[in-house]
């Protein structure tokens, strides 16, 4: 059992620093903060009336294995993406899609997907698209659109899917 504070003893000045634990966690998260800043998630978002709420990233997989996507129940979808190029893009296509760059370059020619030029643009297509299903950072959520659960976990939740960095 750890104590509330760890007794640390330098030998070239011979005395005692006490230093509680909790400092030495706040230190520790002072440390990787920088890093905690550039990490970001992606959001799945569909339209407010739709009745997706959540995924299950095998199911997403399968209905981008074709063109066009199709969910299990046959209901044909579309995603809006930014550039291909975009962190948020190459996240989803990577462990969502499983797919390469040129995999994602070829789902946009099959039709699969549609790539607009910011996050605003994605909202305003997903909004009045029936079917459409959106990535954004997780900043540009507006109550325009729903977010969708990815294998039972919302963006910011420890284990989803759509972090990046």
């Amino acid at each position: 059992m750890l104590n509330s504070a760890v007794s640390l003893h330098t030998l070239a000045i011979g005395y005692n620093v006490r230093v509680s634990v909790r400092k030495i966690a706040l230190l520790a998260l002072l440390a990787v903060t920088p890093l905690l800043a550039s990490a970001k998630d992606a959001a799945l978002v569909v339209a407010k009336n739709s009745k997706v709420t959540a995924i299950q990233s095998a199911a997403f997989i399968k209905a981008f294995k074709s063109a066009p996507a199709r969910l299990a129940d046959g209901q044909a979808i579309v995603l809006v993406v930014k550039p291909l190029n975009t962190a948020e893009t190459q996240a989803v296509g990577g462990k969502l899609l499983a797919q390469t760059p040129e995999g994602l370059t070829q789902m946009v020619a099959n039709r699969s997907i549609i790539v607009v030029n910011s996050d605003a643009e994605v909202i305003r297509l997903v909004s009045s698209t029936p079917n459409a299903v959106g990535v954004v950072d997780t900043y540009s959520i507006t109550s325009e659109i729903v977010v969708v659960k990815v294998d039972g976990k919302l963006p910011l939740e420890p284990g989803y899917l759509l972090h990046y960095h």
